[in-house]
């Protein structure tokens, strides 16, 4: 197993070079700058990618983006970036999208273990099937929902409410489908605890107290949607594809509106600094205000970048 190491900065390309140091068969090469890059991924000799968030004056965003590139994404494997280099939680609705996953240094070996166990066809870059949570006791229920959507979606069932939760916090599902009438915890305890670790989690309410104060009483509290039993099969997968749709929209505006708020505070922080004389501060906040600007490479210096390669 031969993964990249791209990382423009020392302590953290060593951070990583070190969990994976010893590990059996396996080996690194710490790459600093896009063009170093651009040609050990045309080398097709690596399985993996681990990064930093921020890579030679570019982010994960664009990085991901110069993979799937029609140039290179015939030679494209795994991306896993590092959480520990986010000052923002890259949400996994979107790390979906631009297909790279977002792990903990910390689990970083079993995480490539298990992949490499997996399998991995280079290039192969297929659409990556959105998550889907299904919480219902009732087993014929679940069943039915997971035979309806099994194709289009990675669907996990879980038969209560803690069960659900656990199930939650470990994959933080695109979606998440919540019978209200559960064992234990009903479904609006499980829903006001998913909302307290995050507000824009998709949840659609399936319930057969179809009464306007319970449809109040859900979307107030957080659900994306009610959807009353019985419902038609035709009527969930639409739910479903337009919940998801709109999450996306969603986390997008809360992830940029948080990036702002980075820069903000550190555009104050940095004229604090400056106030004071303290230049060596005060460069080091500079740096963290480019990480956070937002990259987006125009035509021309896309073209320059691949004339410099090519």
């Amino acid at each position: 197993m031969k993964v990249i190491v791209a990382s423009s900065d020392y302590e953290i390309s060593n951070a990583i070079t070190n969990q994976i140091l010893g590990v059996e068969s396996t080996s690194t090469s710490v790459i600093e700058t896009t063009d170093d890059f651009i040609e050990a991924l045309k080398s097709d000799e690596y399985d993996f990618i681990v990064t930093d968030y921020s890579f030679d004056g570019t982010d994960i965003w664009q990085l991901t983006k110069l993979i799937n590139s029609k140039q290179l994404v015939g030679h494209a494997v795994p991306v896993y970036l590092i959480s520990e280099t986010c000052d923002t939680e890259v949400p996994v609705i979107l790390a979906k999208e631009y297909n790279f996953q977002t792990i903990s240094i910390n689990d970083l070996v079993e995480t490539l273990q298990m992949a490499h166990c997996t399998g991995y066809v280079r290039g192969q870059r297929g659409q990556v099937k959105a998550s889907v949570l299904v919480i219902e006791d009732d087993e014929d229920a679940s069943e039915i929902v997971y035979e309806a959507l099994k194709s289009d979606y990675d669907v996990d069932r879980a038969t209560d409410g803690e069960l659900g939760l656990a199930l939650w916090k470990k994959k933080r599902h695109d979606l998440i489908l919540l019978d209200y009438m559960l064992p234990g915890r009903k479904g609006d305890e499980v829903l006001s605890e998913i909302m307290d670790v995050d507000k824009n989690q998709p949840i659609i309410v399936m319930t057969a107290f179809d009464k306007p104060e319970y449809n109040k009483d859900f979307i107030l509290n957080g659900a994306s949607q009610y959807l009353p039993k019985p419902y038609t099969l035709m009527e969930l997968r639409a739910q479903c594809v337009s919940q998801i749709n709109k999450a996306k929209l969603i986390y997008q505006d809360y992830y940029h509106d948080q990036k702002q708020k980075k820069l903000r505070n550190l555009v104050n922080e940095l004229e604090r600094e400056l106030t004071v004389s303290n230049i060596e501060k005060a460069r080091r906040i500079i740096d963290a205000i480019k990480i956070n600007l937002p990259h987006s490479l125009s035509e021309d210096e896309q073209a320059r970048t691949w004339n410099s390669v090519f």
